[in-house]
């Protein structure tokens, strides 16, 4: 018996990397910084951006318990059942897909939107792959408007310390740009065939006591953060989770919280090698047009939250940066986490090679395009 548990560890461990390979990478690259610099270690928790820190915690607490409430489920199940034809059905997943990241974040709205999509199988014969994929697309285009919408804004937000309007104001144009053209790429590639719809799964009901409680702290959070006090912020989120929605604390993807910690650490440490200073350099990053280009083909390697956090580091125009990094979210699967969670979810066979018949056409457009708006 005991000699069968190195090996259930080692297959635990096995399992956990494969659904996280991205954090997993991460912890292998922290634990060889530690054993090559063991004299940093100590400093580790100076490395961390806290206040990206609090606010991501507390707005995956908040954004779960809005979908938990069951009430965005609730509405599309209705609009759903009045589609007619499989544009209109593409057009409509994908604009609620991108509305819906601008506020709930990208990773909670593919919570939302894929169980949804995966929940029509039995009522249509039609590639619900490729719906999934365009989602995919959606909320990275959606999520680009505001600091609350992905990862690589939040942070770009707390590292600039600009008020919410102004970073939307930014980010408008190219907000504008994006869904242009994703709308227009949607009808492209989705024909009018005629469907006959009847939307399957459970019919919960709205939870409008979470819901309600969920959406004011959520305004309230807004506030706490605007005002630079998100530690107190998520420190008030917290007790009232406690409290009242102790049940949605399971729910929360706290491994991206941990992605996130450990990315701040490795970057930071990354970006003293004088190597990868020397590279930094010779880039000539104070130019908007090469800061761009380096956030987009790092977005493809390293994907955009690390790509956002490593070339903070060498330049303070984060408009470019953002610009950069929300458009190589697409391309590789690799440019956006939220890429990897739709796939994943989708389980479809082939569906990752698939993905990039579509993402890399869609980069391509949409980078020659935002390059002309700097």
């Amino acid at each position: 018996m005991k000699s069968n548990q190195p090996s259930a560890t080692v297959r635990l461990l096995w399992a956990k990397a494969r659904a996280n390979p991205l954090l997993f990478a991460f912890i292998l690259g922290l634990a060889a910084f530690s054993l090559y610099w063991p004299e940093q270690v100590p400093h580790y928790p100076a490395f961390v951006d806290w206040p990206t820190m609090f606010s991501l915690a507390g707005l995956l607490i908040l954004t779960t318990a809005i979908k938990e409430s069951s009430l965005f489920l609730h509405l599309a199940r209705g609009i759903l059942a009045k589609m007619a034809h499989e544009r209109g059905l593409a057009l409509l997943l994908v604009t609620f897909a991108a509305l819906l990241s601008m506020f709930l974040t990208n990773d909670v709205t593919l919570f939302i939107l894929v169980p949804l999509t995966l929940a029509l199988h039995d009522n249509l014969r039609l590639d619900l792959a490729k719906f999934i994929i365009f989602e995919a697309l959606a909320v990275n285009v959606g999520s680009s408007l505001t600091p609350i919408g992905n990862p690589q804004n939040l942070f770009l937000w707390h590292h600039a310390g600009v008020s919410f309007v102004r970073f939307v104001y930014e980010m408008l144009p190219l907000e504008l740009v994006l869904l242009g053209m994703l709308l227009a790429f949607t009808c492209l590639v989705f024909k009018p065939t005629p469907l006959s719809l009847r939307p399957a799964g459970d019919a919960r009901r709205v939870d409008r006591w979470l819901l309600a409680g969920s959406l004011t702290a959520f305004l309230l959070f807004l506030g706490a953060i605007e005002l630079g006090h998100a530690g107190a912020g998520l420190a008030g989120v917290g007790l009232l989770s406690l409290f009242f929605f102790r049940r949605v604390l399971v729910k929360v993807d706290w491994l991206l919280l941990m992605l996130f910690l450990v990315m701040f650490i490795d970057l930071h440490l990354v970006a003293q090698i004088p190597l990868v200073r020397q590279v930094m350099a010779s880039l000539g990053l104070a130019q908007a047009r090469n800061l761009y280009l380096a956030g987009l083909v790092s977005s493809q390697v390293l994907s955009n939250v690390p790509a956002a956090m490593l070339l903070a580091k060498f330049s303070s125009n984060w408009v470019v940066l953002a610009y950069a990094v929300n458009v190589g979210g697409s391309g590789l699967v690799i440019g956006s986490l939220a890429n990897i969670i739709a796939l994943r979810m989708a389980g479809s066979p082939g569906i990752w090679l698939g993905f990039h018949k579509y993402s890399v056409p869609f980069l391509l457009a949409t980078a020659l395009a935002a390059f002309f708006l700097l």
